[in-house]
């Protein structure tokens, strides 16, 4: 099970009690894992969910609602793809079911597709969620970063339509939860989606997907946890190859003022510090110090000053 199939699962086991919230889920499952079917002169919905256990959450409240029973299938979109649950309403009555849910309407001319979102259904915040809810579990995604094996693009969360309007309506509603989704066109599907992690953590707490909150959290921290690690030990090998360049330059300072001068040419105080950095190469510069018993200031400015007279040779 993708990290994606655990959060429809979680969202699942959120029970919708008014029967307002379950319009509301079953009205946006219809507008992304649904199309219009025609069957015997009968208007009806064809479905399709690679989860079975969502088919059978939203047959059960199409019959709690309507008293209408959905007709399973199943199908193969793609080869080695799994087999995906399709299953449909088509009968002399489930015309009203699309008309209630504002996908439909019916006027002297005939039937008519309504592409945006019935307002009325989503007036109240708790249905609003529900309608999110349903949208995710209709074409709902979730992708995780690299470091999860899952992705190599970041944290995601998106929503898939198959129109601009109902993209557009959707994003609407988002934003009267207090999110700020992004909606891009994507091979003639539009699609509407959220980046950052924080958003992405509390859309899924909206939806009632807490352990996938805490999933979030915990690679979120790991991944820091992991940064963190990488930056010191980024930093301490760049001292470390600061320290062993200084030294090596001294080091050569040193040696060519022996083989030039000779180490007898220079000051008492320059030419012990010139023969302890050839006795002690190893040594970093508060080491080398400690043993000299002075200031590191002292060794600096003494190595600086060895350093100078070897480039005057």
């Amino acid at each position: 099970m993708n990290f994606s199939e655990e959060v429809k699962s979680q969202v699942l086991k959120v029970k919708h009690e008014s029967l307002c919230c379950k319009k509301a889920l079953l009205a946006a499952f219809l507008r992304t894992a649904g199309s219009i079917g025609v069957k015997g002169g009968n208007i009806g919905i064809e479905m399709a969910t690679d989860i079975k256990e969502v088919a059978d959450r939203i047959s059960a409240i199409i019959k709690e609602l309507y008293g209408l029973t959905p007709v399973y299938s199943k199908s193969v979109d793609k080869p080695k793809r799994k087999d995906r649950t399709v299953f449909s309403c088509i009968d002399k009555n489930s015309i009203y079911l699309l008309i209630d849910l504002g996908i439909i309407e019916v006027d002297k001319e005939g039937a008519n597709i309504k592409l945006n979102v019935n307002w009325e259904t989503v007036e109240d915040d708790c249905c609003k969620t529900a309608y999110i809810r349903g949208a995710f579990l209709g074409s709902g995604s979730v992708t995780l970063p690299k470091d999860d094996g899952s992705s190599t693009t970041g944290y995601h969360l998106e929503f898939v339509f198959t129109n601009y309007q109902t993209a557009t309506d959707f994003c609407e509603i988002l934003s009267e939860v207090y999110f700020m989704p992004k909606l891009i066109e994507r091979k003639e599907t539009y699609i509407v989606y959220l980046k950052t992690i924080d958003e992405i953590t509390e859309l899924l707490a909206v939806m009632g997907a807490d352990e996938a909150v805490e999933k979030i959290v915990g690679l979120a921290a790991k991944k820091e946890a992991k940064n963190n690690y990488n930056r010191k030990l980024n930093c301490e090998i760049s001292n470390m190859s600061k320290q062993m360049s200084a030294s090596a330059k001294q080091i050569n300072a040193v040696l060519k003022i022996r083989e030039v001068l000779g180490l007898d040419s220079l000051p008492e105080n320059l030419q012990t510090v010139a023969k302890a950095r050839l006795q002690n190469k190893d040594l970093t510069m508060v080491e080398l110090a400690d043993k000299l018993k002075i200031t590191k200031s002292c060794l600096n400015h003494r190595l600086r000053k060895i350093v100078e007279i070897s480039e005057n040779i």
